[in-house]
């Protein structure tokens, strides 16, 4: 009869349980709000962030050059901004500027001054590039009008009935060379032409500057979930300590 009456009892241990936490939901009230506080002083404390953050992107374009891509070389263009920088490159072709501070205004103006003159190196390495293309175009359109000029006189030389055999065979010659090289110098001038076409130059996609997130839902929501589950485990061992005192003093 013992035997059944506590295998009885054992079945309703978790209805217990919760009669046991409904009459300490106090316990409810008080620790989550006060894991939520702590968890919201932790995040300010280990942040200490500024009050406004300033952030740009900026898209390079077909500029892979390193001193002008690489985020610690970006870095050391700047050394006498007051205000805290961060540079990072999020994917290829693309250049993040992030400024912090605690005034606005300087916030701004530090990050407008940062974003114009890198952009401005952008634009005049860019503009510097596509002049030396465009310059080395121009050379193989010349170099090719230069080469079908010769072709044309070479066949017409070998058209004429004056020349002796040996001339024919050195002009064939010529006109072969002359050929081959017309016909490599008209796929690098194509290839530069393709290159140019989809050439991207580079260019500021975004600038704002806005107050600092503070993460305070997000670090009141996980310390209000950290002190609910930590109140269960309280309530559970208080119960176990009580129940144990009970069983032992009588």
């Amino acid at each position: 009869m013992v035997d059944l009456l506590s295998a009885e009892k054992q079945r309703f241990v978790l209805y217990e349980y919760l009669l046991y936490f409904w009459k300490k939901k106090i316990w409810f009230v008080i620790i989550p709000p006060v894991m939520a506080l702590v968890a919201f002083l932790g995040v300010q404390l280990v942040l200490n962030h500024a009050k406004y953050t300033g952030k740009a992107v900026v898209f390079t374009g077909s500029i892979n050059v390193s001193d002008l891509t690489n985020p610690d070389n970006i870095m050391t263009k700047f050394p006498n901004v007051k205000n805290s920088v961060d540079v990072v490159v999020p994917e290829e072709k693309y250049v993040k500027i992030t400024v912090k501070g605690d005034d606005e205004k300087s916030v701004q103006s530090d990050l407008h001054d940062i974003v114009t003159r890198y952009n401005q190196e952008l634009q005049e390495h860019s503009q510097q590039r596509l002049d030396v293309t465009n310059a080395y175009l121009n050379s193989l359109d010349e170099r090719i009008k230069a080469l079908q000029t010769s072709i044309d006189h070479y066949n017409e030389k070998l058209n004429s009935s004056s020349l002796t055999p040996q001339q024919i065979e050195s002009t064939t010659d010529l006109l072969v060379e002359a050929q081959n090289d017309l016909t490599k110098t008209m796929e690098t001038a194509n290839r530069i032409r393709s290159d140019l076409v989809f050439y991207e130059k580079p260019s500021v996609l975004s600038e704002a500057v806005a107050p600092s997130k503070s993460y305070a839902k997000e670090s009141i929501a996980s310390g209000l979930v950290f002190g609910v589950f930590l109140t269960f485990m309280f309530l559970i061992l208080l119960k176990y300590v009580f129940d144990a005192r009970r069983y032992y003093h009588g």
